[in-house]
């Protein structure tokens, strides 16, 4: 099994998924251009490959790794003690691990962190099976499913939306121990959680339990909107891309570059101010994008024109519970059947426009372009479902 730095982050937080990735996928040094520099080293039974994004010296060696985050967290430094033992038992010497992205760039004091990691590896590499743990990895994970099912099977509590770490310990440490103890202890659980969040969880339960929507909450009016989703490029802080379904038509505004930001950003706010409709989205992402343009651009964006804006997670998290791992977009849209048409996700995609910017290759953007609509359509596909649970009762 061969294994790069940049499966460390997986490694930490869900061995299960890296497990599965690396079973799929078979890493050749081909695989890498001429700008990336490679080591290996033996350790464990596997291959350990680190790739570098910039070899700013080699004697002694300081080399630079590009992110796209705001922080270093932990993981980050078991990274950069990978890469360090790779390049040493390369008979290297290592002096500066350098983490770069738009929001920091700093030194990484990589040595204390090598036992960890070596202890990361050695776990991850002689074991062959990993028990399912629910993680935020699971939004974007084309395994959770698997893991969904698996846990659903024996009525297990770790996908009960909303219900994590700490309350996860509070129902168990009261017998409830499985789906079924939820409802019929549903006293203790309203006893532990209050009224509103223990109906919450208990309409979870039965919604994995019979494998079907359970409508706990009744739903506001429906009404007729356009869909909104943008694309961003993190390590320019740009976004690049504002597609908008209205009326079964997908109307991308694209700016073809930095420079051209503005001009995309105005067009879309716009489009929506002309259409006087109510604009629906799936979680705050796009609200937030907005009111940062609207202050990077000084376009005056009053109160009243975010009153339109609609987050579809929210109704759904708020009102249906669903048998899903978790309430992604994805998750939920493949729950009703709908099938995107490319395989980018949310942290691919920022990849993909980063191949683009540096090949030009139309291609990859319009690979972007057909992953954008979907992601509208698949807003679209399960507002539709809401209005056909709308008219249930609590």
């Amino acid at each position: 099994m061969r294994i790069t730095n940049s499966d460390v982050k997986t490694i930490y937080f869900c061995p299960r998924k890296a497990q599965f990735e690396l079973k799929e996928r078979k890493i050749e040094k081909d695989q890498f251009n001429e700008l990336f520099d490679i080591f290996e080293t033996e350790a464990f039974g596997c291959t350990l490959v680190a790739v570098v994004d910039e070899v700013v010296s080699r004697e002694p060696y300081v080399v630079k790794i590009r992110k796209s985050g705001k922080r270093v967290s932990e993981y980050h430094m078991l990274e950069a003690a990978f890469i360090g033992y790779v390049i040493e038992s390369n008979g290297r010497s290592v002096e500066n691990i350098i983490m770069e992205s738009p929001f920091y760039s700093v030194f990484i004091n990589w040595r204390p962190y090598v036992t960890k990691m070596l202890s990361l590896l050695s776990f991850f590499c002689e074991n062959s099976e990993f028990k399912v743990v629910k993680t935020h990895l699971c939004r974007t994970c084309q395994y959770s499913g698997e893991c969904f099912r698996e846990v659903a099977e024996v009525e297990g509590l770790n996908f009960l939306h909303g219900v994590k770490g700490s309350s996860l310990e509070k129902l168990r440490s009261y017998g409830i121990t499985n789906l079924k103890d939820v409802i019929k202890l549903y006293h203790i659980v309203e006893e532990l959680f209050g009224q509103e969040k223990s109906r919450r969880i208990v309409a979870q339960a039965k919604s994995i339990i019979e494998q079907k929507p359970v409508v706990f909450k009744q739903l506001p009016e429906i009404r007729d909107g356009i869909f909104l989703d943008i694309e961003s490029y993190t390590p320019f802080n740009f976004d690049y891309l504002f597609g908008i379904l209205d009326n079964d038509k997908y109307i991308p505004f694209l700016a073809e570059g930095v420079s051209s930001e503005r001009e995309a950003f105005e067009s879309t706010v716009e489009y929506i101010k002309n259409t006087g409709k109510i604009v629906y989205h799936f979680h705050n992402y796009e609200v937030t994008r907005f009111k940062k343009l609207s202050k990077k651009y000084n376009i005056n964006l009053p109160k009243k024109f975010f009153e339109t804006f609609v987050d579809v997670y929210k109704l759904y998290a708020d009102h249906v519970a669903l048998p899903v791992p978790s309430y992604s977009l994805k998750s939920i849209a493949r729950f009703f059947g709908f099938n995107w048409r490319t395989s980018l996700n949310g942290q691919i995609v920022v990849r993909s426009y980063a191949e683009y910017l540096a090949t030009s290759d139309k291609h990859i953007l319009y690979e972007i372009l057909i992953y954008n609509e979907d992601d509208v359509r698949a807003t679209e596909l399960i507002l539709r479902k809401l209005r056909e649970f709308s008219s249930q009762k609590n």
